[in-house]
């Protein structure tokens, strides 16, 4: 697979789209990167450390009060909360939330790209360097000032040059722990090789997104996990053995649906049918 294949195409988030918002993903400008990276390490031991239903003031009380993350000062955890829910709303109220917490715990290994996934649906910041990333070539080099160039393209006269480069180290150091880049002073681009509950959260954003039929296939969340078409089929049969999703699939049609989160889409049917709204 070639990068071009992956960068075929829009990478951008449908504007305006109530579905996306409401299920959690933010199109507003701003974003957690000004100042930190994706924060892998710090959301992945909260996850841990906590029980898999806490609510948003159970996890408020383990990062300020219990300081299960281990900061130093008062100012320090009070900032990491902040950033945490920025990328990742821990709320128990926010269904992108929901489904990237319990798909964690189903499937560890895939933290990774789940938290990509999520912070890249949250962080205009990180979305506006995908293009630096995923149009690069296999093995070759992406500088930080591929990344931080960016910045000033995505949001003109916003962001001094200053900021610009420090999103893209950030931008860097995340696209670095999702597995997209390898290296610490050099960069390069990899490929990465996402699992079954991967797919599940691209797919599912693709459904909320109003995809439907082989077109969910070809999402920017698809794409993030460097997949084209028929590699994101294959594995969506494998996320339907592993009981994640509901897939029918015969030639060109195709039909997929989340009887596990069907709760938090409002959706009552049971068929495997996805439906349109």
């Amino acid at each position: 697979m070639t990068s071009s294949t992956i960068m075929s195409s829009n990478l951008k988030l449908p504007e305006n789209n109530q579905r996306l918002e409401t299920f959690g993903c933010k199109l507003s400008a701003g974003g957690a990167h000004n100042s930190r990276t994706m924060m892998l390490d710090e959301i992945s031991r909260l996850l841990t450390s906590v029980s898999d239903s806490a609510s948003a003031d159970e996890y408020r009380k383990a990062i300020l009060e219990t300081n299960i993350l281990g900061k130093g000062t008062i100012t320090t955890r009070a900032k990491t909360h902040r950033y945490l829910r920025e990328l990742y709303a821990l709320s128990d109220q926010v269904p992108l939330f929901v489904v990237y917490r319990e798909l964690c715990f189903f499937d560890p290994s895939s933290a990774p790209l789940l938290s990509l996934l999520v912070a890249w649906s949250r962080d205009p910041l990180l979305r506006a360097t995908t293009s630096a990333v995923l149009s690069a070539s296999v093995n070759s080099e992406v500088t930080k000032f591929d990344l931080e160039a960016s910045i000033p393209k995505a949001f003109p006269n916003q962001y001094s040059a200053l900021n610009s480069a420090k999103i893209g180290r950030n931008a860097a150091s995340s696209w670095t722990q999702s597995g997209h880049l390898a290296g610490r002073s050099r960069k390069v681009r990899c490929l990465v090789e996402p699992r079954p509950a991967a797919l599940t959260l691209a797919l599912l954003l693709g459904h909320v997104g109003s995809k439907a039929g082989e077109q969910i296939f070809t999402t920017p969340w698809c794409r993030l996990l460097d997949l084209n078409m028929g590699q994101a089929r294959a594995l969506a049969a494998q996320a339907h053995r592993e009981g994640l999703i509901n897939l029918r699939a015969i030639g060109s049609i195709v039909e997929i649906g989340f009887p596990r989160y069907n709760y938090l889409l409002g959706e009552k049917h049971e068929s495997g049918q996805q439906t349109d709204r």
